[in-house]
């Protein structure tokens, strides 16, 4: 039993709408790490994959300005973007394989 045609259009609107966000959001990404360097971002890299011991993790925190915490911040959002865009992704999958 498949999914219904109306469902399979609602999933494909959802998966175009989020493949325009993750579009925006790397494009905010790439903008960013242009104006920060790669030098920044190495570190917010780092902050982000929790890398840093616990007391620099806090000393660093504090120190992140406005443009830092919004790269970490689109780096949050495209991590549950793409998670989303995988779900939608599968689910349209596993409908035509039925």
């Amino acid at each position: 039993m498949g999914m219904k045609q109306e469902d399979q259009e609602f999933i494909g609107e959802m998966i175009r709408e989020l493949d325009e966000t993750i579009r925006r959001l790397v494009a905010e990404e790439q903008r960013l790490v242009a104006r920060l360097g790669e030098e920044r971002v190495a570190e917010l890299r780092e902050y982000w994959h929790k890398e840093l011991p616990p007391h620099d993790e806090e000393t660093f925190k504090l120190a992140m300005d406005h443009e830092d915490k919004k790269l970490t911040w689109i780096w949050f959002r495209l991590q549950r973007v793409h998670h989303s865009r995988a779900k939608a992704g599968q689910a349209l999958m596993k409908n035509h394989t039925h």
